[in-house]
């Protein structure tokens, strides 16, 4: 029997294309989508009400620092953001969606690659241990 081995400068280091275009479009489109879902979900009472709890001053006009509104160069890009309501809560709980959407996606990339690929061990590879070692004292 002869062995074959790879050669490793003919290997691609580079993630098939398909692979890159959905990370690519989670790093796109997630955000996109949580910052919508933040707005459209704290239309409903109670999530609103429990964001009032925990911090009252989320909800507004944004707080910018007084220090950025003598810089004269930004001012209006600052007006337009301070006319922006409800940004400082928006933003908050986009990321927690953002968060939560992420995991779920991992995971179900996670199931999925798993069960699409093979054995983890090829032909050639010896298979794992089947027995624990013991420690032994001095």
């Amino acid at each position: 029997m002869t062995y074959k081995f790879e050669d490793p400068s003919e290997k691609s280091d580079e993630l098939p294309a398909g692979q890159r275009g959905i990370g690519c479009g989670m790093m796109l489109l997630l955000p996109a989508i949580s910052y919508v879902a933040a707005i459209e979900l704290l239309k409903i009472t109670e999530i609103k009400n429990f964001f009032i709890r925990v911090s009252p001053k989320l909800f507004g006009a944004p707080s910018i620092p007084s220090l950025l509104w003598k810089i004269k160069a930004i001012d209006p890009f600052l007006r337009r953001v301070y006319s922006w309501n409800n940004l400082e809560v928006n933003l908050l709980f986009g990321s927690l969606i953002l968060l939560v959407l992420s995991g779920l996606i991992g995971m179900i990339y996670a199931f999925t690659y798993r069960a699409v690929t093979g054995s983890r061990y090829g032909r050639l590879d010896a298979p794992p241990p089947r027995h624990k070692p013991t420690k032994k004292s001095r």
